[in-house]
């Protein structure tokens, strides 16, 4: 290389990354700051402090009260009411009893889609009453009927004919459904500590 066009390189170099870290202080996210300025948010609990070298844990099984499917109007952060299936102990002491009222809340969900896809609900954020939340571990997840191994071979196959590889669009997957007889096992970690 020549010496000009090393000099000509480096010269690009410091105009661009200079632009950037100018460009880094004017940029500014209004949807943000506009969405967010009165809110109050909520400090994540973070579990780091733990220890997590002790692995024992006691399962909880949880099961919903009433029937949540995608097909009715549900939203994320919705806050779900579930009961305690069993009596949970640790040291012979009860922990939770029989249909103690759990509070979960719908992390996300996704509606059923084109090409087969099913729809899905993801539980998350448990409160269990007398339970420190940053010794529960556990997320739910249900998924819809899945039609993508059977729909989309078809779609690829028909797509060289015009229009025809579209029709498979109108195949949509199921809806999630989580029902009572549906049980959610969460873990509970008793010797965790600070």
């Amino acid at each position: 290389m020549s010496k000009y066009f090393k000099l000509y390189f480096l010269f690009i170099y410091f105009i661009v990354s200079s632009y950037t870290a100018c460009a880094q202080d004017l940029i500014q996210d209004e949807l943000v700051e506009q969405t967010l300025r009165d809110k109050e948010i909520k400090e994540i609990i973070v579990n780091a402090d733990y220890n997590y070298e002790d692995l024992f844990s006691i399962p909880i099984k949880l099961q919903v009260s009433e029937k949540i499917t995608t097909k009715h109007n549900i939203q994320e952060g919705d806050v779900i009411n579930l009961r305690v299936k069993q009596i949970v102990k640790y040291n012979e002491k009860v922990i939770l009893n029989q249909n103690t009222i759990v509070k979960g809340k719908i992390k996300v969900y996704t509606t059923k889609g084109m090409n087969g896809i099913p729809g899905q609900i993801v539980l998350d954020d448990f409160e269990l009453p007398g339970i420190d939340s940053r010794k529960i571990k556990g997320t739910f997840t249900k998924r819809g009927l899945d039609l993508t191994l059977y729909v989309l071979p078809i779609k690829w196959a028909l797509t060289p004919i015009p229009f025809v590889g579209s029709f498979t669009n109108l195949i949509f997957g199921g809806s999630a459904e989580i029902t009572p007889r549906d049980t959610i096992i969460l873990y509970y970690y008793p010797n965790w500590h600070k």
